[in-house]
């Protein structure tokens, strides 16, 4: 039995790309016993956790979004929202689908 204060090791998956840590409730890492759990775990479970392990690199969701975008280009809606500031200044934005950068113009 265990009691008390125990060191333990564990391994903590972060993104190649941007170095975000892999998490799936309140922004906490998610702790794997083993590199073997950890890729067998992202090998099953890509598609539904957005991150993806390609046998040497694993990347979050949004770097695959920015990759995505920087091979294709981004993908722009074509209705756009107009928003009207302070002193009646208006600007209209849209973000891309892909990996949400906005793209804002200011009206006239």
């Amino acid at each position: 039995m265990k009691a008390g204060f125990v060191i333990e090791e564990h391994v903590v998956v972060y993104c190649d790309g941007c170095g975000d840590h892999y998490s799936e409730k309140d922004n906490e890492s998610i702790c794997f016993h083993s590199i073997a759990q950890a890729i067998a775990y992202f090998s099953a479970h890509s598609a539904t956790v957005g991150w993806v392990y390609d046998g040497d690199r694993i990347l979050c969701d949004g770097c695959i979004a920015t990759l995505h975008c920087l091979q294709y280009g981004h993908t722009y809606p074509d209705t756009w929202q107009t928003t009207v500031w302070p002193l009646g200044k208006l600007t209209r934005s849209r973000s891309c689908a892909e990996c949400g950068i906005p793209e804002i113009e200011a009206q006239s």
